[in-house]
């Protein structure tokens, strides 16, 4: 087993799932079997184990990077329906949505391809756990995304049910603050002919979505400082959206630290208290040194998903701040209750490294040579130079411990 490098960065870095669609102007296919979809599903010892076979089935979909099998249990129907739900419509913009929908769901696949990518480069897509929502009267499964490049991401997948089959029929993205229908009904909206927006919202307000189509346009071009400037340019109630907000702020981040300080500013102003963008106002906490609000806001996220494996962030963090004894904790709690989980053995190593601790560090080193990691690798990863010739397991490397265990 190879040894992972140790993270450069305790930021998280936005991640936010864009599908390319074609608007076809194609009729639905009349011939099509129909499919019984129910969004609403009782509580029970039975459903609850169906629940948790079908958050084991989606994440065994990405781990085997099987496309089509993900998108078996992709409720497409009911999707749908969220995407144009209370969105007024005429004869020919019911038209467009014919097309416009069939091009979300032909462009579909790109969503478990973009986590299929991020869990092929060393990431991980772990099924949470799952909770019952009374208010929608279904099931909800979380999963974590997480890599060392791109960060922390979560997605709360609301279950459905097709037939005899449960499925899943809307997915929340905790980065974007909103469900995937909503971000696929702005989309829809955004990209409405100009006759049909300013019949639904008067040329005032349209004239801001067609300002905001634009900027979305320039963001998925990759031209973040044009869609900045553009995004910028909104006036009124929408320059504060949170969606809105979110785009802005990935494209600064994409500028400098001074513009992204700005707009996350902005989304912590407004948006104090939604868990679901704490993710977002962490990483602005840890670039302004506000270690004390992050490890709040991480503790707070650890509550509203119940998930310990933020007890690895928690770590990170307490390495910036150099409290290296407490950094050891978070990690030794990682190695135990994650034993798959490579880079936390390799940050647990760095801590106690840090801290002095090199009898503790022979002791991990001789744990992983007796799990299956080689020792000439484990060997090269405490020895090599980084880009600039620095080494930063120097101490440990000069203790009398490493060079008896390097022998032996």
């Amino acid at each position: 087993m190879n040894i992972q490098s140790l993270p450069k960065l305790v930021t998280l870095s936005i991640i936010i799932l864009f599908i390319s669609y074609s608007c076809s102007q194609n009729k639905r296919n009349k011939g099509k079997e129909e499919i019984n979809s129910t969004l609403q599903i009782p509580c029970s010892k039975k459903n609850d184990s169906l629940v948790v076979e079908l958050g084991d089935s989606i994440q065994n979909t990405i781990l085997n990077g099987d496309v089509d099998k993900y998108l078996s249990y992709y409720d497409l129907d009911s999707f749908s329906s969220f995407i144009t739900k209370d969105t007024p419509l005429d004869n020919k913009s019911a038209q467009y949505k014919d097309g416009f929908l069939k091009g979300v769901k032909s462009g579909l696949k790109s969503i478990p391809q973009k986590i299929i990518d991020e869990v092929s480069l060393e990431g991980y897509y772990d099924f949470v756990n799952y909770f019952y929502d009374e208010s929608t009267q279904t099931y909800y499964i979380l999963f974590r995304l997480y890599s060392s490049l791109s960060g922390i991401n979560y997605h709360q997948y609301r279950v459905s049910k097709q037939d005899d089959k449960l499925t899943f029929s809307d997915i929340y993205i905790y980065l974007t603050g909103e469900n995937l229908s909503e971000t696929f009904k702005r989309l829809f909206i955004y990209s409405l002919p100009k006759k049909s927006l300013f019949d639904f919202f008067g040329e005032n307000n349209s004239s801001e979505f067609l300002k905001i189509a634009e900027a979305t346009k320039l963001y998925n071009q990759g031209k973040f400082q044009m869609a900045y400037h553009k995004f910028n340019e909104i006036k009124g109630d929408l320059k504060n959206d949170k969606f809105i907000l979110i785009l802005k702020s990935t494209c600064a981040s994409q500028i400098n630290d001074r513009e992204y300080s700005k707009t996350m500013q902005q989304i912590v102003s407004h948006y104090p208290d939604d868990p679901t963008l704490y993710l977002s106002q962490i990483d602005y906490y840890i670039i302004t040194k506000n270690y004390e609000k992050t490890i709040e806001l991480l503790n707070r996220l650890e509550n509203e998903t119940s998930d310990d494996f933020l007890n690895f962030l928690k770590g990170n963090l307490e390495l910036e701040k150099s409290n290296y004894s407490k950094a050891i904790e978070h990690f030794k709690y990682i190695t135990d209750n994650y034993p798959d989980f490579s880079e936390g053995y390799t940050t647990y190593l760095y801590a106690l490294n840090l801290n002095g601790d090199f009898d503790k560090c022979i002791d991990l080193l001789s744990f992983l040579t007796n799990n299956d990691y080689l020792k000439p690798d484990l060997i090269k990863f405490v020895e090599e130079e980084d880009e600039y010739g620095q080494n930063e397991f120097k101490a440990l490397i000069n203790s009398k411990q490493y060079k008896n265990w390097k022998k032996s």
